[in-house]
C-alpha cells in the first residue's frame, strides 16, 4: 500500500520548510522508546520541527484512513504525500482533493510526487476553506497536526469534523462514508501513538 518515499522524494528546502532523508540506527534509545524502528526515512520539517515522516508510526496511524478511503476524498494536509500515493491507484477512489495551507510545501513536495489525474491540490487554510456549492465527499480526513493532545482534539479536530460533516454525501448515497482526523482517538484519550 505505502510507497517507498525515500526513493521518490529528494532533499530540498524552501524558506523555513525542509524535506530531508534521515536514518535511525540500531540502538537509538530515543527512537526505540518512541516506536521508530531502525531504517532510512524521509521527514518534512518546519523551523526544525518534524511535521510529517514515513516512519512506522506514521504509516500505522494513517492505515485506518487508507483502508477506508473510497469515492470522492477530501484530505486536509499534504505532508510528504504518503497517504495520497497509498490511495490514488485504488479503483474505489474516484477523486482526491488535498487542501494544503503552505505553498512552500506544495512547491517542495507535490512537484516531486507521481500524482495521477485523480489528485487536485488546493492552496488554502482548511479551517477557512469551503468546497464549491453542491460538492460532497465520501471520505474526509484531516491530517494537519505534528503533535496531539486533548486541547487539539477539542479545539481543532472536533470543529473540523463538524464543519466538514456538512459536506459528506448522505448515508443513503454513501453508506460507508468516513469523516476522521489523524490519530483522533489518541488525541482524545491522551494515549501514545506507538
Amino acid at each position: 500500500m505505502y510507497q517507498n518515499m525515500g526513493e521518490i522524494l529528494k532533499d530540498k528546502q524552501v524558506g523555513e520548510w525542509k524535506l530531508e532523508h534521515f536514518q535511525i540506527k540500531p540502538g537509538d534509545l530515543y527512537a526505540f522508546k518512541n516506536g521508530i524502528a531502525p531504517g532510512n526515512y524521509v521527514r518534512l520539517c518546519h523551523n526544525g520541527q518534524i511535521v510529517m515522516s514515513n516512519t512506522h508510526m506514521e504509516r500505522w496511524t494513517n492505515m485506518n484512513f487508507c483502508t477506508h478511503a473510497h469515492g470522492d476524498v477530501l484530505i486536509g494536509g499534504l505532508g510528504i504525500g504518503l497517504i495520497i500515493l497509498a490511495i490514488q491507484d485504488n479503483p474505489e477512489v474516484h477523486s482526491i482533493t488535498v487542501i494544503e495551507k503552505n505553498q512552500e510545501v506544495i512547491d517542495m513536495v507535490a512537484t516531486q510526487l507521481p500524482l495521477n489525474e485523480k489528485v487536485k491540490i488546493i492552496q488554502a487554510d482548511v479551517f477557512l476553506w469551503k468546497p464549491q456549492r453542491g460538492v460532497q465527499y465520501d471520505t474526509i480526513y484531516m491530517d494537519i497536526w505534528p503533535w496531539l493532545d486533548s486541547h487539539t482534539y477539542q479545539e481543532e479536530m472536533l470543529p473540523l469534523k463538524r464543519k466538514f460533516a456538512h459536506y459528506l454525501k448522505p448515508k443513503a448515497v454513501s453508506p460507508n462514508r468516513f469523516n476522521r482526523c489523524w490519530a483522533e482517538r489518541q488525541a482524545k484519550t491522551g494515549s501514545a501513538l506507538c
